[in-house]
């Protein structure tokens, strides 16, 4: 056990965490190095009135409603990847070091302007914008946008009505859509959607996050953070993307809910991913309630466009194999990574933080950086304690308590994900003790 967060008599002094079994994976070959590049297995232009074309079309418009009927990203760009040729599948997820994860698109088209003649494209912008910016001015939580152009984002997909990463194909219907008269065709129907995690690590459909104003819509806006941003060069920001340029999306990989993701992904030979913009479509909301926009707003090459490249998925990583010549409990390849050579061993700490190597090894965390490390910090009260530690991709985390450090139970309490690479705890048992100690179990998912 590594000291770093106990309660005693009901006052903090320091800290008990622990490590639990890891979950065994199927053997590996040794220093399993990926590096690929690949075209998507399926890729579907993702709007209502698609009616059975978006899977085969050359181009994939990503543009946004501020029609009350539909959902605010109204037109979005899925994509999937079939890796297991490529990647290895035999794997547990946390035994997956991603590099990094890009996606590559084209411009594959743009439009004349009706007035002038001029053919243009979507404004480049290469920042995240805040839901608010899109908000009314005259709305209290409006917040003016400070550049030109909207950015294009890209964010994990969530599937619902039975549909999977694995059962969704281009083939597959949009989902619910109503009569063109009605006053919710497809606000939070569609049965593949573009997806943040929530606080309590669920995906969550963001398709309508700036919040519509429908009876069938009740849930308040909400900030939905990309997994990434497109980027292109040769473009200045505010200025109209040529057609032809090619737009890169790096995924987040310092996002422990992201990382894992893509190794769950990858794990089991599929990866999905949403392409999405707020880029308003020219269309007008019928009555005037609404405006829209120029119309000039991103269209991708699919797979099946002949002018233009379709997409590109890279993807560069590890997988940690199970070969441990040394018989020292730690893995060979996590050892090369981790420190260059074999000379390590299971009980070593190399930068006298405390925890281990094999605990650094279990928890995911780096054991040549004191900074990184399993630490919990306390909080809360006496009669109901809290806590607050960091998170590493593919770990599953749970929080315990004894009253003699002998005999552990599960604590009673709520896990969230209140920020980025954090984990939160708050007890809901106030029954008094003498003495109460907490640690956080971690095993590899």
């Amino acid at each position: 056990m590594l000291r770093s967060g106990v309660i005693i008599r009901g006052h903090w002094l320091c800290g008990l965490w622990g490590l639990g079994a890891w979950v065994a994976s199927v053997a590996v070959l040794s220093g399993a190095e990926f590096k690929v590049q690949l075209p998507p297995s399926m890729d579907k232009w993702m709007y209502p009135f698609e009616f059975g074309t978006g899977g085969s079309r050359p181009v994939a418009p990503t543009f946004a409603s501020f029609d009350p009927r539909f959902d605010t990203r109204d037109a979005e760009f899925l994509l999937g990847w079939q890796t297991q040729s490529v990647i290895p599948t035999n794997a547990a997820p946390s035994r997956y070091v991603l590099r990094r994860v890009r996606l590559s698109l084209t411009v594959g088209r743009d439009l004349v302007n009706n007035v002038t003649g001029e053919r243009v494209t979507f404004l480049y912008d290469p920042s995240f914008d805040s839901y608010r910016t899109h908000l009314s001015p005259q709305d209290p939580a409006y917040q003016a946008d400070d550049d030109a152009g909207r950015p294009v984002e890209i964010f994990g997909v969530g599937f619902r009505n039975g549909f999977d990463a694995l059962g969704y194909t281009e083939d597959s219907s949009f989902g619910v859509v109503g009569a063109f008269t009605s006053n919710n065709i497809s606000i939070g129907t569609r049965n593949a959607f573009a997806a943040i995690f929530d606080a309590q690590g669920r995906l969550i459909d963001i398709a309508n996050h700036v919040g519509q104003t429908n009876a069938g819509w009740t849930q308040p806006p909400f900030e939905a953070r990309p997994w990434g941003v497109g980027q292109t060069v040769g473009v200045t920001p505010g200025q109209s993307a040529p057609l032809g340029s090619t737009f890169t999306f790096d995924l987040d990989l310092s996002d422990p809910q992201i990382a894992g993701y893509v190794a769950r992904s990858v794990a089991s030979g599929r990866l999905s991913l949403m392409v999405s913009s707020l880029s308003p479509a020219k269309q007008v909301t019928p009555g005037g309630t609404g405006s829209g926009g120029s119309g000039a707003y991103p269209q991708w090459s699919t797979r099946e466009d002949n002018l233009f490249p379709g997409p590109v998925l890279e993807v560069e990583g590890l997988v940690i194999g199970d070969t441990d010549a040394d018989a020292d409990g730690l893995p060979d390849d996590w050892e090369r990574l981790s420190f260059g050579n074999l000379d390590q061993v299971a009980s070593g700490d190399p930068d006298a933080d405390g925890a281990t190597n094999l605990a650094e090894w279990t928890a995911g965390t780096d054991p040549l950086s004191a900074a990184e490390v399993l630490r919990l910090t306390p909080m809360g009260t006496e009669a109901l304690p809290a806590l607050r530690f960091p998170i590493r991709p593919n770990r599953i985390y749970s929080v315990e308590r004894s009253t003699d450090l002998k005999t552990w139970v599960a604590a009673p309490g709520e896990l969230t994900y209140p920020a980025t690479g954090w984990a939160a705890w708050t007890g809901t048992d106030e029954s008094p003790s003498d003495a109460r100690f907490l640690r956080v179990r971690v095993r590899q998912e």
